[in-house]
């Protein structure tokens, strides 16, 4: 009876480990007819193995382990890149939001500026006040610097009869506000400034354009005060600010909506409220909260769950959202056709789609047309948006990972476009350590201006992975209105020499390639003038670019390496004279 009993705990074992957990549970705790010391032998070994199963058990039914799940709730996502310091900013773009100083010589461009200009006013007040650039960001006419010190300075433009007027970077004004809070973030939308302090407030300069305006008038006058935002309960740990909505996660991993809900983006039914005029909270489905990131583009709100879904809401018009080709109620018959369909069809026996020679012929097959993939479907005359937050699509396999079937973990980070989404996933394996992983960016949405970064064949296309260099990391992702920034670092050429990639429209020169005029697509690399300068941070904003770079330590630029040469052969001349 004994054999009988251990060889049917092995065949348990191997089916399932709760069926094993029942089955010793039933042996261990019931009464039996056993005496002697062997039964309390074995039941002794019954109740160790009884716990073990029980662990065992556990781990089984546990989600996977993936580093974001079990990240707490205050931190973000791994691989998003923030933070990084440097004394001089390059930017360039539409002439409008271009900072002009005349104490450090930087001119007020005649066009835009279709190529990356270092400005030297931001060099010169770093090393005059001690201070580290940390952020720039862009407004339609305007821009905001942030330093490490938590200090912000603004700059802009504005017509005034038919010339526009430049107004110099100054330090925008604070009052009303604690005096040991610094600033953490500060992002634009299309007529405010949005700051984030240290204590988790919100403050708002509104109506810049009017502030840039009187500060070019003949009598110029102060810069605003800003206001702070009310009507959230908890400190602000993280924001997101689009062109006419902004959305705000909260330090227990509440997410809340304000602003423009014309397309359901403030997570609420526009027939009803077409504006969101106070923070209202975004209801997720049960178990999704916290929310450990969120993204704003022009018209939908993405967003990263702790449990490694990614959710969108607002305008689908562009399928910026993931959920599929929502653009007709017929799927896509890639994934059913050629050698994608041949292997999924050997994966799960799901027949391939005829050809369109065979369909209507009298041995045609029976289905016509590759049903529907996408997650929502619009009635003829619907629009299309989700006010709710809906459950994006699985990343599709590239094709080199089709053969093995090993699907993508979750999204470490997401960065929206006026009509598009990027997702930041890891591709790299598992056992690979922190400082060797690699990722790669997959983007959804409008594609009329190159945004995906991937072809022109689509104007707008569901999840493809961006064409930028294969075995590269991704430290840091930036989206304006329609181009895309990203510094990546390739591990597999064995250097750690940041590279600064482009891509989407370059009608304002905002892509930084002045090669190509009007689209950079698929993405371009970019190369600073100053060959002394490494890149740390890639910003961007409506129209403009802008990064944040730091001094090479061992790099010499050639002048001084005539200088040095110069000063060798006359030393060389002297002792040969004495």
């Amino acid at each position: 009876m004994r054999a009988l009993r251990w060889t049917h705990h092995l065949a348990l074992r191997a089916a399932a480990p709760g069926a094993a957990l029942a089955s010793f549970a039933s042996h261990a705790e019931s009464p039996t007819s056993f005496c002697s010391e062997d039964l309390a032998a074995e039941n002794q070994r019954l109740r160790e193995e009884l716990e073990r199963l029980r662990h065992d058990a556990r781990l089984v039914s546990s989600p996977p382990s993936y580093e974001l799940q079990q990240a707490p709730v205050t931190s973000a996502p791994r691989r998003l890149a923030k933070g990084h310091l440097g004394t001089h900013v390059c930017v360039w773009g539409q002439r409008d939001a271009i900072p002009v100083s005349d104490a450090s010589g930087d001119r007020e461009p005649d066009s835009d500026i279709r190529a990356p200009a270092e400005i030297r006013w931001f060099h010169m007040h770093a090393e005059r006040h001690g201070r580290l650039w940390e952020q720039i960001t862009f407004g339609p006419s305007f821009g905001v610097a942030r330093t490490d010190h938590g200090e912000l300075f603004v700059w802009g433009s504005c017509r005034l009869g038919s010339s526009r007027k430049f107004v110099s970077p100054r330090l925008l004004p604070t009052d009303g506000t604690s005096p040991d809070c610094s600033i953490q973030d500060a992002q634009c939308s299309e007529s405010a400034i949005w700051a984030l302090t240290s204590s988790g407030e919100v403050l708002v300069w509104e109506r810049v354009p009017e502030m840039m305006t009187e500060a070019c008038g003949s009598r110029a006058r102060p810069l605003r005060p800003p206001r702070i935002l009310g009507g959230l309960s908890r400190p602000v740990r993280q924001m997101s600010i689009g062109p006419t909505h902004a959305s705000f996660t909260l330090d227990n991993g509440d997410l809340y909506c304000i602003g423009c809900n014309r397309n359901g983006e403030c997570a609420t039914d526009p027939s009803r409220s077409p504006m969101a005029v106070v923070c209202q909270k975004v209801q997720f489905p049960a178990g999704v909260t916290p929310i450990v990131q969120a993204r704003c583009g022009r018209s939908h709100t993405s967003a990263i769950s702790s449990n490694g879904s990614n959710f969108a809401w607002g305008d689908d018009s562009k399928i910026q959202l993931g959920l599929g080709d929502t653009r007709s109620n017929f799927g896509d018959e890639r994934p059913y056709s050629g050698s994608r369909g041949f292997l999924n069809q050997l994966r799960s026996g799901e027949a391939m789609a005829p050809s369109p020679a065979m369909r209507g012929a009298a041995d045609s097959p029976s289905f016509s047309k590759a049903h529907s993939s996408a997650s929502a479907r619009y009635s003829e005359f619907e629009p299309h948006y989700q006010f709710k937050p809906s459950d994006m699509q699985s990343v599709p396999l590239e094709f080199e990972r089709q053969v093995h079937g090993i699907s993508y973990p979750p999204a470490d980070g997401v960065e929206c476009g006026d009509d598009f989404t990027i997702l930041i996933i890891r591709d790299s394996p598992d056992w690979f350590a922190p400082e060797e992983e690699t990722n790669r960016l997959f983007c959804c949405g409008d594609n009329s201006k190159g945004q995906c970064g991937r072809s022109m064949q689509a104007h707008q296309q569901t999840f493809a992975a961006t064409r930028t260099p294969r075995n590269s990391r991704t430290e840091s992702l930036a989206c304006g209105s329609s181009h895309c920034l990203a510094v990546l670092k390739r591990l597999a050429a064995g250097s750690e020499k940041p590279e600064l990639w482009s891509w989407g429209s370059n009608e304002r020169g905002q892509a930084g390639v002045a090669q190509q005029k009007g689209v950079v697509c698929p993405a371009a690399r970019i190369k600073l003038p100053d060959r002394g300068l490494r890149i740390e941070a890639a910003c961007c904003g409506f129209s403009n670019s802008a990064v944040i770079c730091s001094e090479k330590k061992s790099y010499v630029s050639p002048e001084e390496k005539t200088r040095r040469r110069k000063e060798e052969r006359e030393a060389e001349k002297e002792a040969d004279s004495d």
